[in-house]
């Protein structure tokens, strides 16, 4: 039968006993050793530190048992200092601490061992705020703080002379973020330069030296034949020696979007710095059907030294709600993410003919695809009267001979008389009056027809096209004429500052006050140089000194701000119809937008700064650390 061994277990108080009378004969042996050898009288610690740096104490007299058994250990120190200068905390002493008699060798571990808020700071942290000066200027000077700052300051003097010890090392890997940073220049100024010619990017293949793989990829091997850095790279991607060479198109839609970006970025930076600014809209479908909404912002540029009148075009807005109230939603919508505040716009400029159509689009007959025909000819269908309506407003308003329609009647009039019909007249009738069918001669019957009612029709419509100027006149005329504005009395310009303050106002809201305008006005028709003649020279003119006349720039900038015709988004559905052709309807809006604005606003572009967009590349993805600088 076996037997278990019961062991005993202590209580807590017995622990506590044995504990306590441990420590007391740890205490009663505390210098034991002492009672075996003759100790000579204590020096003091200045002495000690003394003996230390010259040298010249007795190492023979006085010596303890255990001063010889601290020689191996002084040996394993002086081997380890390094090591053990950064922990002071293992500095091991035999004996009392407080005895200087057991400070055999008083060095600067020691020091910062007595002292232990030297190295708090750098160790258990520091939370004595009321001494936290002297005890900053301690740890100044303690030895671990040399130390570290000696270190460091090595270190930085080493890393700026490339003097480390992984000197190489670090060469290869700077050569290798060159090499990166030379192939993301060339392609970002590839992406670029096609950008702004509205030149197709991708082919039917999307690999190095293939037939049809694109201009992008094309113009890459171009430079390969004499530019070493893309020959290595090419060299590099046809050994796999390289994962991700960066060519690809999701890199490219990227490129564009973050050039399109930094561009859009600049724009907005100068229309938030004119603060005041007008809209333009004007909407046109593209090769895919889709109705794209071109979004233009007039604004006076104040950025530069001389203030300039710009137009800016910003992005293609996809409509799908063509009622005023949707295109208003998304106008709102895009100035809001934008961050362009509505209260700001000064005026607006809009399709004549969307003002009138507003359903189907009208669409070319197509000559090859037959199926199309039917698309053609239901706008015609279901809105004739609306279309007839917009093309003698567009003949009556519009001074382009493009929107008039080429019939093939030559303009001459027909000599041979047109026989008389007279129809037959039922018994109810009333008789026919003698002298009331008389025949006109062709010239005469146009003159009568078609000429005068021509001329009627024009002098309506041009009181209708000047009835906005009229209105406009009304408001600026007497900043926009400098001659009116000098010949002007007292009475009259005061009624014409109160006028465009009550124009400019909204709720509460005053751009300018009538009062102040009026007594700046009078200041500068007396200061105004006499070389100035038109209303750019006088912009140029207050800016200089905007703060005397507040009121009067504000004014003439908002005066400047108002549109005068829809030409500029006009011009912007040329750019579209070459980016986004037949070849490439499948185009995405991001894209779509991007390539526009790099294209229509090529000056800014011109401006973008390299560096900064291949830092911005490298910082949106950690495995692009190799493009970072």
């Amino acid at each position: 039968m076996s037997s278990k061994r019961i062991k005993k277990v202590k209580g807590g108080a017995e622990k506590l006993r044995d504990k306590k009378k441990q420590e007391e004969e740890r205490k009663s042996l505390a210098n034991s050793m002492l009672r075996y050898v003759t100790r000579s009288e204590t020096p003091k610690i200045d002495e000690v530190l003394e003996e230390n740096e010259n040298g010249d104490g007795n190492e023979n007299e006085n010596v303890n048992a255990e001063n010889v058994q601290n020689e191996n250990e002084d040996e394993v120190m002086k081997d380890n200092e390094e090591k053990e200068a950064f922990d002071v905390k293992e500095y091991l002493i035999e004996g009392d601490i407080n005895d200087p008699g057991n400070w055999e060798r008083v060095d600067n571990k020691l020091r910062d061992f007595l002292d232990n808020t030297a190295y708090q700071l750098a160790t258990n942290g520091y939370n004595d705020w009321r001494n936290i000066s002297q005890t900053l200027k301690e740890h100044e000077r303690s030895h671990k703080h040399v130390i570290c700052m000696t270190q460091w300051m090595d270190l930085e003097v080493r890393l700026r002379t490339s003097q480390t010890i992984d000197k190489h090392i670090q060469e290869e890997i700077n050569k290798e973020k060159k090499h990166w940073r030379d192939v993301l220049l060339r392609t970002i100024a590839l992406v670029k330069g096609l950008a702004k010619k509205n030149i197709a990017f991708r082919g039917r293949s999307e690999k190095i030296h293939e037939d049809d793989n694109g201009n992008f990829l094309g113009m890459m091997e171009v430079f390969a034949d004499f530019d070493p850095v893309i020959k290595e790279h090419f060299r590099r991607i046809d050994k796999r020696e390289i994962r991700y060479h960066y060519l690809s198109h999701r890199i490219q839609d990227e490129l564009i979007k973050m050039l399109g970006t930094e561009v859009k970025k600049m724009i907005l930076e100068k229309i938030q710095c004119a603060k005041y600014f007008s809209v333009i809209l004007d909407t046109t479908p593209d090769c895919s059907n889709r109705e794209q909404m071109s979004l233009v912002i007039r604004c006076v540029d104040i950025s530069d030294t001389s203030p300039k009148i710009q137009e800016f075009f910003l992005s293609f807005l996809e409509v799908k709600d063509k009622t005023g109230e949707g295109l208003f939603e998304t106008l709102q919508d895009v100035l809001l993410n934008l961050g362009l505040s509505i209260d700001d716009i000064r005026g607006q400029g809009y399709d004549i003919f969307r003002d009138i159509v507003n359903g189907i689009t009208v669409k070319p007959l197509s000559q090859t695809r037959w199926e199309s025909r039917i698309k053609s000819i239901k706008a015609i269908r279901f809105q004739a009267p609306q279309i007839r309506d917009a093309l003698f407003h567009l003949a009556e308003n519009s001074d382009n001979p493009k929107t008039r329609s080429e019939m093939e009647v030559e303009p001459v009039f027909s000599v041979k008389a047109k026989r008389l019909r007279k129809r037959k007249r039922h018994h109810d009738e009333e008789p026919e009056i003698s002298g009331e069918d008389v025949i006109l001669a062709a010239e005469e019957n146009f003159r009568i027809n078609y000429f005068i009612k021509i001329v009627d029709q024009g002098l309506v419509s041009l009181e209708t096209r000047f009835d906005q100027l009229q209105s406009y006149e009304k408001t600026f005329g007497f900043l926009f004429d400098l001659k009116k504005l000098m010949l002007a009395n007292d009475d009259k310009l005061m009624a014409s500052c109160l006028n465009l303050e009550a124009s400019l106002k909204h709720g509460n809201h005053f751009d300018i006050d009538g009062n102040d305008l009026f007594l700046e006005l009078k200041l500068l028709k007396g200061a105004l140089p006499k070389e100035i003649k038109k209303v750019v020279e006088i912009l140029d003119y207050l800016k200089k000194l905007e703060s005397c006349y507040p009121n009067t720039w504000t004014a003439y900038r908002i005066m400047m701000t108002i549109p005068v015709s829809v030409a500029s988004a006009e011009r912007s559905f040329s750019k579209l119809k070459l980016i986004k052709s037949y070849l490439r309807s499948s185009m995405s809006q991001e894209r779509l937008n991007g390539l526009s604005i790099l294209s229509i606003e090529r000056r800014m572009a011109e401006k973008l700064d390299y560096t900064c967009l291949m830092n911005e590349f490298a910082g949106r993805n950690a495995r692009r650390i190799k493009f970072q600088n």
